[in-house]
């Protein structure tokens, strides 16, 4: 993460997580801007791993209010593709897959006016690899869905 911080870029980290999936979810998301860091993070009773990978991303995205340049790291291929590959086409296809219907479509377009509004280089990272980072997030997010499937 060295050369990130010389560019002073806010850097995020981000993470999802249901258990079972779907189920009871939980995601996480750590800003670090200016050397703090502040984590966001929420639950759902019923979602999907990816819906909540996408929560993460677009609740750090939206506490961001000053333009720097972002730098989000995330351990699903599913949102970094989707945002880097795939949303442009679903776009294009008035938010349809090739094949037919979207699934989270409600959120790629929530996620979509985000990413409009920053500079942002989107980071695959390999989870449980031991980035200090990463685990804090995915540590958060299992924590919450545990906490929302124990309330069910």
């Amino acid at each position: 993460m060295g050369k990130e911080r010389v560019t002073n870029a806010i850097i995020i980290y981000t993470d999802g997580s249901c258990d079972p999936n779907p189920g009871p979810g939980g995601w996480a998301a750590l800003v670090i801007m200016d050397g703090k860091e502040k984590m966001l993070y929420g639950s759902s009773a019923v979602s999907t791993n990816n819906r909540m990978e996408l929560k993460a991303a677009i609740k750090a995205l939206k506490s961001i209010e000053i333009k720097k340049p972002i730098i989000l790291y995330t351990d699903s291929q599913y949102l970094k593709k989707g945002v880097m590959e795939w949303m442009e086409n679903w776009k294009s296809r008035n938010w349809k897959r090739k094949g037919g219907k979207l699934a989270n479509v409600d959120l790629w377009k929530e996620l979509s006016k985000e990413t409009e509004k920053h500079n942002i280089t989107w980071r695959w990272i390999k989870a449980h690899t031991g980035d200090k980072y990463n685990e804090q997030v995915d540590r958060k997010a299992k924590q919450l869905a545990y906490i929302a499937k124990k309330k069910r």
